[in-house]
C-alpha cells in the first residue's frame, strides 16, 4: 500500500449533530477508496467550549478503517466510570487514551479525524456538536433565524428558471463577519424568493452545519443549469478547481485584499495569505460576471486583471457589501425622526450629552492595517485639551504580537491611563448597539479598507465620522463625515475638540451623515445582486 493523497474524500458523519438524550446515535460515511489506503481513524471527543489538550479534551479511540468499512453505526454513551466514549456495536478501539481528568463539558465537539499510518498526517477531518438534549441543541442553533421571511428583502423582477439553483460559494463563512453575513443575507433572500438555493464553505459556524455545507460537496451537488456566486477575499486553495467547474454560469464577488506589506510586521503568515490572494486575482477574469463591494475595489481589480494581461468580462457592478431588510430600513428611518428624549442627569439632549465627556469609538476587527495605534496617538493628544475624553476599541483580534503592541503604546510610550483606553473585545450586536449609543465620534485610521461597514453603522447612529482618506472611505463617506489625510495627530486632535465644542457644527454634520447613510441603506435592499443573478441568468440563457 502506498502513502494515501490528502486529497481524498473526507470520512464524514452522516447526521448534522448527536443528541444523547436521544441515544447519542450516529453514522460513518467511509469512502470505498480508503479501504486500500495506508490509513486510520480517530475519535475525538473535546470540550465544544475550551477545544484545548488536554484540559477539554475528552479522549481519543483509534480504529482501523477495516474495522468500520461501510457504514458503522456507533453511539456515544457513558462507561462504567461516567464518562463518555464511543461504542461501535462490539467493534474494540485498537488504541485509545482517555483523560484522567474530568472534562465537565457542557457542550461537546466530535471529530473524526483520517490519518497517514505512515506519517500520521491529519488527511481529513470531520466536526459535529454532541448537545445533551434537544433544549441544548435548539439554543446552540438560536443565533441564526432560520425563519427566512423576516426581513423581507427587495422583490424579485425577474423569475429564474425552475431547474436554476444557485450556489454561494465562499473560503470562510461566519456569522458577524463581512463575508459571511453578506452570503447569509443573500442566501435568505433567495429562500424568501423560493428559489432553489445552497450554501458552501471551507469553514464556518459549526451551529450552522444545517445550513451550510463543506465546499468539497459542491461539485457532485452542482448541474449544468445552476449559478456559482463566488465570494473572494482571502486566497483559496480551490480557486482554479472552482473554476474550471461546469454549470450555466459563474458570478465573482470580490470584497477586496489587503496590501501584504501593511500586515508583514505583525502578522507575516496573513500577509503570506493576502500576497497569494492578489496572485490569484487574474483568474476572476474566468467568471461570467464580475461585481465588487466598492468602485475602489473595482479598480484594484481592473488592474489587476490589466497587469495579468487578461481581459474583464464585461463591466464590473459595484454592490455595497450588506442587505437591509424592510423592516430594518422602517425601524432605522423611525428612529432618525424620533426626538431624543432629554437626559435624566443633566436636563440637556441625552445626544448632545455624549459631547460632553466625549467617548471615541473604533469597531473591527484588532489587526495591524487599521492602525489602532494611530487611534491611541490620537486620544492622548485630545486628553491634553479635555482629560475626561477616552476611547472603546471593539472587535476580536487573533495577533497576540499586535496587541501587545497596542498595550505597550498605551501604557509605555504614551501613558494612556486604564480608564482612557476600553478594549472590549467581540461583542453581541445588541452590546454594539449600546456602545454606539455613547460615543461621540467614529474614528478610523485605516489604511486599506475595501467598504468599511462600521463607518455605516456609525452615521445611521448619529456618531460623527473622523477618518482617515483612503479610497473606499471617502466612497463610503461621501460629502459627509470629517476626513483627513495628514495624520498629525496634535492637530487633528485640536480640529476636532472645535468640531465637538461647536453644536452647529457638529449638527450640520451628522445631519449630512444621516442623509448618506439613508441613500446607502435605500440602495443595499438586494436589488443589486437580484439584477446580478437576472443579468448572469439572461446571458447563459441566450448563449445557449
Amino acid at each position: 500500500m502506498n502513502e494515501p493523497k490528502a486529497a481524498g474524500v473526507a470520512v464524514t458523519v452522516v447526521e448534522k449533530e448527536i443528541v444523547l438524550d436521544r441515544g447519542g446515535a450516529f453514522s460513518l460515511n467511509i469512502p470505498a477508496e480508503w479501504i486500500a489506503s495506508n490509513v486510520f481513524l480517530v475519535v475525538d471527543l473535546y470540550d465544544l467550549d475550551n477545544p484545548v489538550h488536554p484540559a477539554g479534551h475528552i479522549g481519543w479511540w483509534r480504529y482501523e478503517i477495516a474495522q468500520l468499512y461501510p457504514s458503522p453505526a456507533g453511539r456515544l454513551i457513558l462507561d462504567r466510570d461516567g464518562k463518555l466514549r464511543p461504542d461501535f456495536k462490539g467493534v474494540e478501539a485498537v488504541d485509545e487514551w482517555r483523560n484522567p481528568a474530568e472534562v465537565a463539558a457542557n457542550r461537546i465537539e466530535l471529530l473524526i479525524v483520517l490519518r497517514s499510518v505512515i506519517t500520521h498526517a491529519i488527511l481529513s477531518t470531520h466536526r459535529i456538536a454532541v448537545m445533551r438534549s434537544v433544549a441544548d441543541l435548539e439554543a446552540f442553533r438560536s443565533s441564526f433565524d432560520r425563519n427566512y421571511q423576516s426581513p423581507r428583502y427587495a422583490p424579485p423582477h425577474y423569475v429564474l428558471p425552475a431547474d436554476r439553483q444557485i450556489h454561494i460559494v465562499a473560503t470562510n463563512i461566519f456569522q458577524r463577519d463581512a463575508v459571511g453575513n453578506l452570503c447569509l443575507g443573500l442566501y435568505r433572500m433567495l429562500r424568501q424568493h423560493e428559489v432553489g438555493v445552497r450554501l458552501f464553505a471551507g469553514n464556518f459556524d459549526l451551529a450552522m452545519n444545517d445550513v451550510i455545507d463543506r465546499r468539497e460537496n459542491l461539485l457532485s451537488r452542482l448541474k449544468p443549469n445552476d449559478i456559482i456566486v463566488y465570494f473572494f477575499s482571502i486566497h483559496d486553495s480551490k480557486l482554479t478547481e472552482l473554476v474550471e467547474m461546469k454549470c450555466a454560469c459563474k458570478v465573482a464577488y470580490f470584497h477586496g485584499v489587503t496590501p501584504p506589506k501593511l500586515l508583514q510586521v505583525f502578522d507575516p503568515e496573513l500577509s503570506a495569505e493576502c500576497a497569494k490572494a492578489i496572485k490569484q486575482l487574474p483568474l476572476l477574469a474566468k467568471f461570467d460576471r464580475l461585481a465588487t463591494n466598492s468602485r475602489a475595489s473595482a479598480e484594484t481589480l481592473r488592474k489587476a486583471l490589466a497587469d495579468g494581461d487578461v481581459s474583464m468580462p464585461g463591466e464590473i457592478a459595484v454592490i455595497a457589501p450588506k442587505l437591509f431588510g424592510a423592516s430594518e430600513a422602517r425601524l432605522w428611518r423611525s428612529m432618525r425622526t424620533e426626538a431624543t428624549p432629554p437626559s435624566q442627569a443633566t436636563g440637556k439632549p441625552a445626544a448632545a450629552e455624549r459631547f460632553v465627556k466625549p467617548t471615541f469609538i473604533h469597531v473591527g476587527r484588532v489587526i495591524s492595517h487599521k492602525r489602532i495605534e494611530d487611534v491611541l496617538h490620537l486620544i492622548a493628544e485630545y486628553r491634553k485639551l479635555d482629560v475626561q475624553a477616552r476611547v472603546m476599541i471593539v472587535g476580536s483580534s487573533d495577533s497576540v504580537a499586535y496587541r501587545d503592541y497596542l498595550r505597550w503604546v498605551q501604557i509605555e510610550q504614551l501613558n494612556l491611563p486604564e480608564d482612557a483606553v476600553d478594549w472590549r473585545g467581540s461583542v453581541s450586536d445588541s452590546e454594539l448597539d449600546s456602545l454606539y449609543s455613547e460615543a461621540a465620534v467614529y474614528v478610523s485610521m485605516s489604511e486599506h479598507e475595501g467598504f468599511c461597514l462600521p463607518l455605516l453603522e456609525a452615521m445611521m447612529r448619529n456618531v460623527l465620522v473622523f477618518a482617515y482618506d483612503e479610497p473606499a472611505v471617502r466612497e463610503t463617506v461621501g460629502m459627509a463625515g470629517v476626513i483627513f489625510s495628514d495624520k498629525s495627530f496634535e492637530s487633528l486632535a485640536k480640529q476636532l475638540h472645535l468640531l465637538l465644542s461647536s453644536p452647529e457644527m457638529r449638527e450640520a454634520i451628522i445631519g449630512a451623515q444621516s442623509r448618506r447613510a439613508a441613500e446607502l441603506v435605500e440602495a443595499m435592499d438586494g436589488r443589486g445582486f437580484l439584477n446580478l443573478l437576472a443579468v448572469g441568468d439572461l446571458s447563459a440563457t441566450r448563449s445557449k
